[in-house]
């Protein structure tokens, strides 16, 4: 009996230490198990890591889903064993297909591997393009073995909405993926479409960014490729080469530009250096530009137009005044030089009578005076360009302003047999001006009128309030002046060109300029009206008036003579 006891709890010790046993050895090889998982885990993690991390250093800021999809299956065989990794892309008109091969198969293998794709990208996206282009890498291809697809997945290449191709993996082993592999790899493809998507989304909006600043300059660019396509123009390029299509091409371009300039050839040339061209002045449509054409790596050329047509105007214009200026200075300089020798001379032989003596020195006066005004007019619109024209306002009438200037050239205009008149409101507010500077202003416009009004004309100055303003003006029924001139009117150096008999009355191309500078600095306007050649012009200009400026009132109106039109004139 105690024997048999003892060898039934011998018996229970043995299987309690048997199930303890087996316990532990379970929960080691859970705990194994645990630990391959998690290990298998972060060497599935670190992968997708390194696959991004590779697919962005080979291609940057590229879009190109060919050279995501080559990186990822060039590194597939690091997660799991396969016979052939391949991808599919769609392009344009095209299918491209690359297979890499990893172990020994044949042709038949790849052309199973080719329908299970074909049939599976149709049946995710429909119609697919008829011609496929296949480039085949790895090991060689082996006849002999006769192999065929035992295992293969496919993961769907998706951008945005649109499916844009698929990877297989395929094995000659039957039951090899699990789902598991198959997951890892669809997360690595999605990943790095959603990279790509992000990618393609801040490259369209700095696209559109640049695209806009483009369309905004004020000179003509374009871009072509290294095949002469034309990947961009903006509104101006096409303004300055008189093109009107919506989606022009580089021949339009070509076309517009013609003869006068050989584009072709210069692109081609600067692709092929790779150095900047620059042309200094090309005459197009024209207009005269510079033209810089600057190789745009590994894209094509960019081209620039720099409409230079006005710089060389105005230079051209500088010259005309430079030669016009030593000229102007030169006559009168001459007659004083002329005047004093004969006075030095008179004066050494006593041979001149006071009354000669005295019109050598009225020349010498007069002449003087002349250099003076012009040397006056070149300081002034100095002053002005640079912001430095001062004037010193004082209250004023205009109404003595505009008889004492009148007054001034009433003789001038009688010789002229021109009618000289003035026509000043009453009462006028008195007004903070530079008298003297507001007379310099009449001076030069009512100059301007007895130059351009033929004999038998009149010419009116006339001064009344207008919206809250002093408005002075000085009508003619002379020349007038076309309507392309009015624009730049009171621009430095212009003089008009409309008639013969002008050339004989060039001056500085100053008068007007420095007119609206002196009105400008009172903060005033200035303005031109005339319906064109042959029909009068009236120059005006508009003082502002400070509210509850005191009134003058003149009963004896107008306070000096006026000159009438000559019998022998109609």
């Amino acid at each position: 009996m105690t024997l048999t006891f003892f060898n039934y709890a011998g018996m229970t010790v043995t299987a309690i230490l048997t199930i303890i046993l087996l316990f532990m050895l379970w929960r080691q090889k859970r705990a194994g198990t645990e630990i391959e998982k998690r290990a298998n885990l972060e060497k599935q993690s670190l992968y997708q890591i390194s696959i991004l991390k590779e697919i962005q250093d080979k291609i940057g800021y590229s879009l190109d889903i060919e050279k995501i999809v080559d990186v990822i299956t060039s590194s597939l065989r690091k997660l799991f064993p396969y016979s052939t990794a391949s991808s599919i892309l769609i392009k344009k008109d095209k299918l491209v297909l690359k297979t890499r091969v990893e172990e020994n198969v044949n042709s038949n293998f790849l052309n199973q591997v080719k329908q299970t794709m074909l049939a599976s990208l149709n049946s995710l996206v429909g119609i697919l393009p008829t011609e496929v282009i296949e480039e085949l890498s790895g090991v060689p291809l082996d006849e002999t073995k006769i192999v065929s697809v035992q295992s293969f997945f496919n993961i769907p290449l998706i951008v945005g909405n649109d499916i844009v191709g698929l990877i297989n993996i395929s094995s000659r082993e039957k039951s090899l993926y699990r789902e598991d592999e198959m997951t890892i790899l669809y997360q690595i493809v999605d990943q790095a479409s959603n990279a790509l998507l992000r990618l393609q989304s801040v490259l369209e909006t700095e696209k559109s960014k640049l695209t806009s600043m483009i369309s905004s300059l004020a000179d003509g660019v374009f871009m072509v490729d290294t095949n002469n396509n034309l990947l961009i123009i903006n509104p101006m390029a096409k303004q300055f080469l008189g093109i009107h299509e919506n989606l022009p091409v580089f021949n339009d371009v070509l076309i517009a530009i013609g003869k006068q300039y050989n584009l072709a050839d210069k692109i081609a040339e600067t692709l092929q250096t790779n150095a900047i061209i620059e042309e200094k002045e090309v005459t197009i449509n024209n207009k005269i530009f510079q033209i810089f054409i600057t190789p745009v790596s590994k894209v094509g050329a960019s081209i620039l137009l720099h409409d230079i047509t006005v710089e060389k105007n105005i230079a051209t214009i500088k010259e005309d005044f430079t030669n016009m200026m030593v000229h102007e200075l030169r006559a009168p300089l001459t007659a004083i030089k002329d005047s004093a020798e004969l006075l030095v001379e008179a004066c050494d032989a006593n041979e001149l009578k006071r009354d000669q003596q005295k019109k050598l020195l009225i020349i010498i006066e007069q002449q003087t005076k002349n250099l003076l005004e012009q040397i006056g007019q070149v300081l002034d619109a100095a002053k002005i360009e640079a912001g430095r024209f001062n004037i010193n306002k004082t209250p004023s009438d205009i109404t003595e302003v505009v008889n004492n200037t009148v007054e001034t050239f009433l003789a001038q205009a009688h010789k002229k047999q021109i009618f000289l008149s003035t026509q000043v409101s009453s009462p006028l507010p008195k007004v903070e001006i530079d008298a003297l500077r507001i007379s310099q202003v009449l001076n030069n416009l009512i100059s301007n009128s007895l130059k351009f009004t033929p004999a038998g004309g009149k010419i009116v100055v006339s001064a009344k309030t207008e919206d809250g303003g002093l408005k002075v003006a000085v009508s003619d029924n002379g020349i007038g002046i076309p309507e392309e001139d009015q624009k730049d009117l009171f621009s430095k150096y212009y003089q008009i060109q409309t008639t013969p008999h002008q050339l004989a009355k060039k001056g500085t191309g100053l008068g007007l300029y420095i007119t609206k500078g002196i009105v400008e600095a009172h903060d005033g306007t200035v303005g031109v009206i005339s319906e064109g050649l042959n029909k009068g012009t009236t120059i005006y200009f508009i003082l502002p008036v400070s509210e509850g400026a005191p009134r003058i009132i003149h009963e004896h109106y107008p306070s000096f003579p006026t000159i009438p039109i000559p019998t022998n004139v109609n």
